[in-house]
């Protein structure tokens, strides 16, 4: 150890990746340290370095002294295509930082952000630079790059399923939006029963129930994901018929 400074004395080490690099530490460096030396000379992102010694990947945060890498060692350096992005949701307020490879996709990372930020698949639009990215593409094929910012907006699928109970025979379901209206949901009941939807006219079976009206959204006739409701489905027919519907989650 140097006595005039109580530090101990610098050595050399050797990086190898396509040449061989001389770098001048000391045993107490970090591997961080390390790879910001590598990132100075090289040119080479600290998040793209994997470094290696004696067959054992070296972890960031730990010393050279604790892999027993004295001077003149020779450390193997391996670039990847690693980098370390944030994450901004506005929606919730919080930013999360992420460890991706540019070789992932964008559906990939928003299985990441399920992950650690709770925000459903199925919910989110990813922005970068005022443009939404499609799940298909590679983040190199979005510009991407170590210490971008993604942002995540948060999009409701407001996903309902209705069961409809046919003549007591049948069941059959239906996937609709809340926003749907009575008009389209008539026209998948005619999609997957055959029922013309001209004829149909769909009624409240509680007491004071009134006829659904067409251009009326699921939403506005109060069927959602936290009511059960029942619906008779009456056919314009020459001969008066009826047929029982119920709708619920």
């Amino acid at each position: 150890m140097d006595s005039r400074y109580g530090q101990p004395p610098h050595y050399k080490i050797y990086v190898k990746m396509m040449k061989t690099v001389p770098l001048d530490v000391k045993s107490t460096d970090t591997i961080d340290q390390i790879k910001s030396q590598i990132s100075a000379l090289e040119g080479i992102d600290s998040s793209q370095q994997a470094l290696f010694f004696a067959g054992n990947q070296l972890e960031k945060d730990n010393r050279l002294a604790d892999y027993n890498i004295m001077a003149n060692s020779c450390v193997d350096l391996y670039v990847t295509d690693g980098m370390q992005i944030s994450v901004s949701i506005p929606s919730v307020g919080k930013t999360i930082k992420l460890n991706l490879k540019k070789s992932q996709s964008v559906a990939d990372v928003k299985a990441v952000i399920e992950q650690k930020g709770g925000i459903p698949l199925d919910e989110q639009i990813l922005m970068y630079g005022c443009q939404k990215l499609e799940d298909n593409k590679l983040l190199s094929q979005c510009g991407l790059s170590n210490g971008h910012t993604l942002h995540v907006l948060v999009c409701p699928t407001d996903k309902l399923r209705i069961s409809v109970d046919v003549d007591g025979e049948r069941t059959i379901n239906v996937d609709v939006k809340s926003w749907y209206t009575v008009a389209d949901v008539k026209l998948m009941i005619e999609t997957l029963e055959g029922l013309p939807a001209s004829t149909q006219i769909l009624m409240r079976t509680q007491p004071g129930g009134a006829n659904t009206q067409y251009s009326k959204t699921l939403k506005h006739c109060r069927i959602n994901t936290s009511r059960t409701m029942t619906l008779s489905l009456y056919i314009l027919k020459s001969t008066s018929s009826s047929r029982h519907m119920k709708v619920g989650h």
